[in-house]
């Protein structure tokens, strides 16, 4: 494993600060927005801008413990939904379009304040301490929180790309993005991909967040992050150059793959029916 980013090492204030500074850009967003701008559609199918604060608002809700209003959803309506997570998370949108727009962004600060006091209160206030996760289930703080920051920064540029103000890429909330988005690079190649065992796999990104990773499927077709060094002089078996705003925009699963103009941003070298696929496999969002 080559490059560490700094946010590998965050610990609980820093992880903090990243978590509530990526929901308070969402939220100071949303309120000097033109209502042209909130009506605006994003790259997330089917939703508009106001709809990324509407979602960022349910998650914490439910998060915090507060039941989700009983609505009846045509979903046929819905193309875009499938499945039903999916349905359970456009709940918690639909609900929301009946509030005005300082309504909702209200809404989301209120609950920061609600979510940090409870945060707060974990005792101990450890990154190994179980607490109930996305799903309900259990699990370390750390993971909740990585999980949490990773989904309000990418919404956070979700709405920068759709009402085209300037990126926020080097931000804490982005140093914790690029940490999820590279702890699932062994998963990529070994599981998304099914490489054979010996591939070698390398990720280089350029830009305000940099880095560069290797990844090998070892023998029993598990994908591990390996040093540079550990594959001598060889070159890996395929690689991927690009730059930090795209690698960023492909493990949030927001760039057509098929496109040629997207794919004009990353460079692909090594076994070419392999590296082709590398683009579509970095997709980590649900």
């Amino acid at each position: 494993m080559t490059s560490p980013l700094a946010a590998e090492s965050f610990g609980i204030a820093a992880l903090l600060d990243a978590w509530e500074s990526s929901l308070r850009a969402v939220s100071e967003l949303g309120k000097r927005l033109t209502p042209e701008q909130w009506e605006r559609p994003t790259e997330c199918p089917g939703w508009s801008v106001g709809d990324i604060v509407r979602h960022c608002c349910w998650v914490e809700a439910m998060l915090a413990g507060r039941p989700l209003p009983e609505i009846e959803v045509d979903w046929d309506a819905y193309p875009h939904v499938q499945g039903a997570f999916q349905q359970l998370t456009e709940k918690g949108v639909v609900v929301r379009r009946e509030h005005s727009q300082a309504e909702v962004c209200t809404e989301l600060d209120g609950l920061i304040d609600v979510r940090l006091a409870q945060l707060m209160a974990i005792d101990p206030l450890a990154l190994d301490t179980p607490v109930t996760g996305l799903m309900g289930t259990p699990v370390p703080l750390v993971s909740m929180l990585r999980t949490r920051v990773f989904d309000a920064w990418t919404h956070e540029q979700d709405m920068r790309r759709a009402t085209a103000l300037p990126a926020n890429m080097a931000s804490p909330g982005g140093q914790v993005s690029a940490v999820m988005m590279l702890r699932s690079t062994g998963y990529v190649l070994a599981g998304t991909l099914e490489a054979p065992a010996g591939t070698t796999m390398r990720i280089s990104v350029s830009g305000p967040i940099a880095f560069e990773r290797w990844a090998m499927v070892d023998d029993d077709l598990r994908g591990i992050d390996i040093d540079a060094g550990a594959a001598g002089d060889t070159a890996p078996t395929i690689s991927l150059t690009t730059d930090w705003e795209t690698y960023a925009r492909l493990g949030a699963g927001r760039l057509d793959v098929e496109e040629p103009a997207v794919l004009a941003l990353v460079h692909l070298e090594g076994d070419a029916a392999l590296a082709a696929r590398i683009p579509g496999a970095l997709a980590i969002t649900p």
